[in-house]
């Protein structure tokens, strides 16, 4: 954090996240963190999408630096049974604690891509939204009897591939989600539920207005019970003619209409080089990415996120991603 190093890396030992880890998200209950990521793992299935297969695993960590792998360095939710919505990958896990068990609202892949539902380039793959819960954080139950939460809509929605990497907030006696939908175009969706398993599409269906960027994902937001912030990925150019997944900052009075903050500068300025997360905009294009909920202590926002370099690894085809820490200390009674 400090050094600009990564928190959590890849393990060439893992057969599961031996190439790339991503897609945290952190819950702090005062002593311990707990950090659940997606890790990747080349593949020559077919049936995968993208050619990795990915799975979800748990981090712990006394400070929110150093982390240890934990269930024995395994997955904490694998594969679904095949024929369901999650049978060929799993994506951007979110966890919020609620009361004594934690419920993960995450993305499912069964191997669709555009291709097969009609909509957008034809290799994107289809996500949709499942929910498992646990009262450990290591052992999950899949809820809805193992189908998603919240489906991708028809051709012509806003989330006709793809309805993947959520937030979700509990607002009264309300679940309210902010969703990653794609219909070719990155754009963010609202829905509410009373249970966390009954969705229903806010906003008429439409991509949430004022958020900058030619298109958007990867939201997280904090609601202090009167104002909105979140935070969010949109692409920037850069000098070399490529471009790159960015995080960028906006506020709300009702979690619907957003207005853009920081005079629509980017959250983390670029990396330095050999930095974990020096992506360029052409070799890597994940400067900071799927940010986790802001844990605020102290005075001091923290969030993790995912990042990529610009060189692949000895034997690999890609340069690794990993996830690191950034941090704001802020006046107190601010």
């Amino acid at each position: 954090v400090e050094s600009g190093g990564a928190v959590v890396y890849p393990d060439s030992r893992s057969t599961w996240f031996d190439h790339s880890v991503g897609s945290p998200t952190v819950d702090f209950d005062g002593t311990t963190y707990r950090m659940w990521f997606v890790g990747m793992h080349k593949t020559d299935d077919p049936g995968m999408p993208y050619g990795f297969a990915e799975r979800i695993g748990l981090a712990t960590s006394s400070d929110g630096v150093h982390w240890k792998v934990g269930n024995g360095g395994n997955p904490i939710l694998d594969f679904g049974t095949e024929g369901k919505f999650d049978d060929a990958s799993l994506s951007h896990p979110f966890v919020l604690r609620v009361g004594n068990q934690y419920m993960m609202w995450y993305g499912g892949i069964d191997g669709r891509t555009g291709k097969e539902v009609g909509v957008g380039p034809a290799h994107v793959r289809v996500e949709q939204i499942g929910l498992a819960t646990s009262s450990d954080g290591i052992h999950w139950k899949r809820a809805n009897n193992g189908d998603p939460v919240l489906k991708i809509g028809p051709q012509g929605s806003i989330d006709a591939v793809q309805a993947t990497g959520c937030h979700v907030i509990r607002r009264g006696d309300q679940f309210v989600m902010w969703y990653g939908a794609y219909n070719g175009v990155h754009t963010i969706g609202l829905a509410t539920s009373s249970d966390g398993i009954h969705w229903k599409k806010g906003n008429d269906g439409q991509s949430l207005p004022g958020l900058g960027g030619p298109k958007q994902l990867g939201p997280t937001v904090h609601f202090d019970g009167n104002r909105y912030l979140m935070l969010y990925n949109t692409i920037v150019e850069t000098s070399n003619g490529g471009s790159l997944w960015t995080l960028f900052a906006a506020t709300s009075e009702d979690g619907i209409r957003w207005k853009q903050a920081l005079a629509d500068q980017p959250l983390l300025g670029p990396a330095p080089p050999g930095n974990f997360g020096s992506a360029d905009g052409i070799k890597g294009n994940n400067h900071a990415v799927h940010p986790t909920k802001m844990i605020f202590l102290n005075n001091r926002a923290r969030v993790w996120y995912g990042a990529e370099g610009n060189k692949p690894a000895e034997g690999k085809l890609y340069a690794p991603s990993a996830i690191g820490l950034m941090q704001a200390d802020f006046p107190p009674n601010r």
